[in-house]
């Protein structure tokens, strides 16, 4: 299988690994491939490569997972808050009608709404309620105020300080996924690098073994058609999965199909992974649980035609949120 995009690495790179394995066995002394990095990779130095790319890729991964449990708490943490004000500003209209509190009123934020915009209402709640607190009561409240949970102002205070600290953890989590990407990508030129090396190695190397040469695995995809997409859809299936379904692809040179996905509500190429594969005479379905392991986690998946030269097409990108 060539390169096409970051799905295509290991495999690529497992094709390499069985190919290097037999004209080391059949020389007398093993391929020592020299990039143009001026880098020497032995057959194990690659086969580390590999294993550490591996490795990478998952971090990658997990490192995505933790910026969507970031973002979750983020979202539950605001929808809590929300409703806390609203609640507040409820008992504000109908207990202290006339009175001066009432103009100092926040108007509700968007959940939308970033950081500050959206915890400065927050703020002037926990503000106001406390000069409630030190005021007379009004008819019919019981001072210090409490909401219907039972939660006080110092709660208050409490949760819109975990909310700044939401935010720092997803800044965190946003920081954890460039760190990793960086590794993995530092990782994948090395190989890239070095497959090309030694494409030019082995015709040097095996005149005498021209059914090496012809069997050398390609590094990009060869010369050929690319094959329609398939139609696909995805839903959230209760407790933590997705399921897919696509439609059958009618291309003579069809070899599978795959599922990729990458944590997060936007497809990237860069990032996703290959989840599973489905042979021509499968079941056309997925069902999976990767990147829904949290409450409100959500995931991006297409469904790719792989044609047996290398060549593929993705679906559209589907999106499945796991329920906060």
């Amino acid at each position: 299988m060539p390169i096409t995009n970051n799905a295509s690495y290991l495999p690529t790179m497992n094709a390499f690994i069985a190919h290097w394995a037999q004209v080391n066995d059949t020389l007398p002394t093993s391929v020592v491939t020299v990039n143009e990095d001026e880098l020497a990779q032995s057959f194990a130095q690659f086969g580390n490569l590999r294993t550490t790319i591996t490795t990478q890729a998952a971090d990658v991964i997990d490192a995505l997972n933790g910026q969507e449990i970031a973002r979750g708490e983020i979202d539950l943490k605001k929808a809590q808050l929300l409703g806390w004000l609203n609640e507040f500003t409820g008992l504000l209209d109908a207990y202290w009608v006339g009175r001066a509190f009432l103009n100092a009123r926040p108007l509700a934020p968007s959940l939308s709404m970033g950081e500050e915009k959206f915890t400065g209402p927050l703020r002037d709640v926990a503000s106001l309620w406390t000069r409630l607190n030190a005021a007379a009561a009004p008819t019919g409240v019981t001072l210090p105020l409490a909401l219907s949970d039972g939660t006080l102002q110092a709660d208050f205070d409490t949760a819109v300080a975990a909310l700044h600290q939401a935010y720092k953890d997803e800044a965190k989590a946003a920081q954890d996924v460039v760190l990793a990407r960086a590794r993995r990508e530092k990782s994948k030129r090395s190989a890239y690098l070095t497959m090309k090396a030694y494409r030019l190695a082995v015709p040097a190397r095996c005149k005498q073994f021209p059914e090496l040469v012809e069997t050398l695995p390609a590094l990009t995809p060869s010369p050929g058609h690319t094959p329609d997409p398939v139609n696909a859809s995805a839903v959230f299936q209760a407790p933590d999965q997705a399921k897919v379904v696509y439609s059958a692809s009618a291309d003579a040179a069809l070899d599978h199909y795959e599922l990729r996905g990458n944590p997060g509500d936007a497809y990237n190429d860069d990032d996703a992974v290959t989840i599973e594969s489905r042979q021509p005479g499968d079941a056309r379905e997925f069902v999976t649980g990767f990147g829904l392991t949290q409450p409100g986690a959500r995931v991006a998946l297409k469904v790719y035609v792989v044609l047996n030269m290398g060549n593929e097409a993705g679906s559209a990108t589907m999106l499945v949120a796991r329920p906060a």
